[in-house]
Parts: C-alpha cells; structure tokens; sequence
C-alpha cells in the first residue's frame, strides 16, 4: 500500500476506485475480500490516503473487466485513465491490458516499400494519391451533452480550416479560460 506524499488527500484517486467499487456492486469488506487485503485499506484508497499497488490495481481491473463495471466501448480508455491517477510507479503493461480485453495487437503492415536507390544517392520521395490515414488507437467518444458550440468549432478547424493538430484538454470549460486550444 502505497502512502501519499506528506499526508495530503488525493480525491481524484480515491473517487475513480470508489466510483468502479460502486459499479462492481461491492462493499468495501466485499471489495478487500477480492482482492485480500484489509476493509481499511480499501477505505485509504477510496479516501485517498494511500494507493493500490500495481498488483491489487490489475487485480480490481481485472475484477471491472469481468463484472461489465467499466462503460461499453471506453473499457480500455477507461484503464489508462485510472492507471496514472492511482500514482503507480510502473507504467500500465499494455500486454497485460490487451490480453485482459481479449484484443490482438494487428500485424504491422508496410504500405509503400522503400525505393531502392544506388550508392550515394537519396531515395526519391513521391507524394501519395490519397493521405493515409489510422484510426486504430483512436478513442471511442460516442456522445457529446451540451458540447454543440464546442463541436461545431471543432469542426469548422479540421474540416473548413484543415488545421493538423487540436489539442482537447481538462473536464470542462470555465468562464474565464476556454478549454480548447490549437
């Protein structure tokens, strides 16, 4: 069980346990009873006192991935969230993630093969027909609430003024300062 650093609180942690503890339909003695740890570490964790280690952290997702606890469609999205926010000092294993939701990494596939050039020449580049385009690690979004303005002005900068890079940051918007930023 790690311990926060200098006592302080981390709500943002202790809330995304406590919120899947909730979609699991577990207590906290149910919960600890999973995973075989005590009802108090349960309690740190949701109160955000103490961390999960790595180990008890792939043990709860594992549990969320057979229970349906994470939303259709965002499962895996959902784990890198909670990974990082849960101060694990080793990066989520996506190995260990992909076989957990049953997914197999595609096989690469090379589009354009390399001209062959001769000794001391630079190989010639030809521009391509069409742009290529891959989606495959692009997150699922199936619904945006009351994001229409946002929406539309998204649009008009990838579609109308065909801006490469938008960058979506934070929860939500404040009076202040725009979320948006590009």
């Amino acid at each position: 069980m790690n311990k926060s650093m200098y006592g302080e609180r981390d709500y943002a942690s202790g809330q995304h346990i406590l919120t899947l503890r909730t979609q699991l339909g577990l207590t906290q003695m149910g919960l600890a009873s999973h995973l075989g740890v005590s009802r108090k570490a349960v309690a740190w964790w949701e109160g955000g006192l103490s961390y999960p280690t790595a180990e008890h952290l792939k043990q709860l997702i594992a549990l969320g991935v057979r229970q349906q606890a994470f939303p259709t469609g965002s499962v895996a999205e959902e784990i890198r969230v909670l990974w990082p926010v849960t101060h694990q000092k080793v990066l989520l294993d996506e190995a260990w993630l992909r076989s957990l939701l049953g997914q197999t990494r595609p096989a690469l596939t090379l589009l354009h093969p390399p001209e062959i050039s001769r000794p001391g020449e630079l190989p010639v580049v030809q521009a391509l027909a069409e742009p290529l385009l891959d989606w495959g690690a692009a997150l699922s979004c199936p619904s945006f609430y009351g994001r229409e303005r946002e929406q539309a002005r998204l649009s008009q900068w990838v579609i109308e003024d065909r801006c490469r890079i938008v960058s979506v940051l934070g929860l939500g918007a404040s009076a202040s300062r725009p979320w948006w930023s590009r």
